[in-house]
């Protein structure tokens, strides 16, 4: 076999500020958290590696499922690793060559990255959780080398691991125009890594995101400048006939009170948990357009929609992005959680200012978020270390890696995070699967446990807790009766981070609680 690397309301906020801050912060809970006992490099491979995209079929099973195609494929020397993206969100294991591995996303639809060969018929199998019992079924994937074209640094999907800034982001920035104009200055940014903010004379903005999408924002009223350079895409603004697909983004929208900015989403009213956001798509205000991979072309067209709003899903399906494009969209592929640092991910809400008219607004609301977060994290340490993560279907354990935004939180909290970079060292993504023996050599002493209950809904008991592996019963936290778990809705609500952090900062100093909202301690 080829050689493969392992990787692995009561107490709610009064300022609409809030929002801005949860919506961002807690964006990366719902992004990849599962990893697999034996799994390749993250895309975008080690130093040398190539990414390709590539045609990939499916055959097998009942003919109901399907993946992405093209998709991307990495080559490290003579190894090829595959992203596959089924069209189902109910997939939490593949098998190739006896080799188990899990999901690397968490929302929408399963993503997994496997290795894999070309030109021939390669035997998988998935696992789907889609019935009541889940069921494992065969397929056969082929990839046809013929058709696979190198990616450029700007195509290359998918954004650099929690915790570490991306290559591009000290190069992706072009300020020229091609037409002569030269900035007037520049949005002031802290923290963010992946977007930058140009001004030029009567009010116009450049946007220029990490993957290399550069967008001229201009007013409504303002002539784009003659000779615009043609990788630049228009926007005016204030951009009010949007598509947005990006969920994360949902609750700053509604913080900077533009829902009415919004025709269509990506997400049902059923699915959103935003409140001002769920009560448009309620009403009607806004209408559902399809999710990121299978949007409603014709409606949306239909609608008038000028700009989709994405987020980095959109690389899975590059075709989805070309024909919005083709029907006069622009499409924005939003990069917030790739920010490396917390404050990284709350500062986007600039970006969404300039978007739509609303920069002072903006402004106010992220040096808000900010004070309150560097209040929180003036506080004195706890000295309590903190073990976070749920049991996935294997029985394995998932948690964070080291300097991960997550362990970043527990941190800000005043908690110590439990795992350190040399036990996370096995992936290069955010998450990191451990074996349950090795996860008990590494996180038996922490102090307190936080389950993962926005993945796992099933703990709702301390023995529905250890009952998940007779090891969690020798855990220090356990036996001190110190284990927590968080809410289901913290997915999507976003906009009660700073909540959830004064949450965990009491959990972990043993505050009375009894009106948290976001953490439950289990009994």
């Amino acid at each position: 076999m080829r050689s493969i690397l392992p990787k692995g309301e009561n107490r709610k906020l009064h300022s609409i500020a809030a929002r801005a801050i949860a919506c961002v912060l807690v964006a990366l809970l719902a992004l990849p958290f599962a990893g697999c006992s034996a799994s390749p490099n993250a895309t975008g491979g080690t130093a040398g590696s190539q990414e390709y995209t590539v045609s990939v079929s499916l055959s097998g099973g009942s003919g109901r499922a399907s993946i992405a195609s093209p998709t991307t494929i990495v080559k490290d020397g003579d190894t090829y690793t595959a992203t596959i993206t089924w069209s189902s969100s109910n997939y939490d294991k593949m098998t190739v060559d006896g080799v188990d591995y899990a999901p690397v996303n968490d929302g929408g639809n399963s993503t997994f990255e496997i290795p894999v060969t070309l030109d021939e018929d390669i035997a998988v199998s998935a696992e789907t959780v889609a019935m009541s019992t889940s069921h494992t079924i065969d397929y056969t994937l082929h990839f046809d080398s013929s058709t696979m074209k190198e990616k450029s640094g700007d195509d290359a999907s998918g954004g650099s691991p929690a915790g570490t800034a991306s290559s591009a982001a000290a190069d992706f920035h072009n300020a020229d125009l091609g037409c002569g104009w030269e900035p007037t200055g520049a949005l002031q940014l802290e923290y963010a890594e992946h977007f930058t903010v140009d001004e030029f004379e009567g009010g116009l903005r450049l946007i220029c995101v990490s993957n290399g999408e550069r967008f001229l924002v201009v007013p409504q009223d303002a002539k784009v400048p003659d000779g615009l350079s043609s990788d630049i895409a228009v926007i005016r603004r204030p951009a009010d006939k949007v598509y947005l697909v990006s969920s994360a983004t949902m609750c700053l929208v509604d913080a900077l009170d533009a829902n009415d900015n919004i025709l269509m989403s990506g997400t049902k009213a059923d699915d959103c948990s935003v409140a001002g956001f769920k009560s448009a798509l309620g009403s009607g205000a806004i209408a559902y357009g399809g999710k990121y991979s299978a949007p409603d072309y014709e409606r949306i067209s239909a609608s008038g929609c000028t700009l989709a709003i994405e987020n980095t899903m959109i690389n899975h399906t590059p075709d989805v992005k070309e024909k919005l494009q083709k029907l006069g969209l622009v499409v924005l592929t939003e990069q917030s959680s790739s920010e490396p640092k917390a404050l990284g991910r709350v500062e986007w809400i600039k970006l969404f200012g300039v978007l739509f008219d609303k920069e002072d607004e903006a402004t106010h609301l992220f040096n808000e978020q900010k004070a309150r977060v560097e209040q929180t994290s003036g506080l004195a340490s706890s000295g309590k270390t903190v073990a976070y993560f749920y049991i996935n279907s294997n029985g394995a354990a998932v948690t964070r890696r080291a300097g991960d935004y997550v362990a970043q939180m527990i941190e800000l909290a005043g908690g110590s995070y439990a795992l350190d970079d040399a036990q996370t060292a096995s992936t290069s993504g955010s998450s990191v699967t451990l074996e349950m023996e090795r996860f008990y050599a590494t996180a038996k002493d922490a102090d307190i446990i936080v389950y993962n209950g926005t993945i796992d809904e099933s703990v709702a008991t301390l023995n529905d807790f250890v009952g998940k592996n007779a090891l969690l019963s020798q855990f220090k936290a356990v036996k001190n009766g110190n284990v927590w778990v968080t809410s289901a809705d913290m997915y999507q609500q976003m906009t009660s981070t700073a909540d959830i952090i004064d949450e965990l900062h009491g959990a972990f100093t043993g505050d009375d609680a009894s009106d948290f909202h976001y953490l439950r301690k289990l009994g």
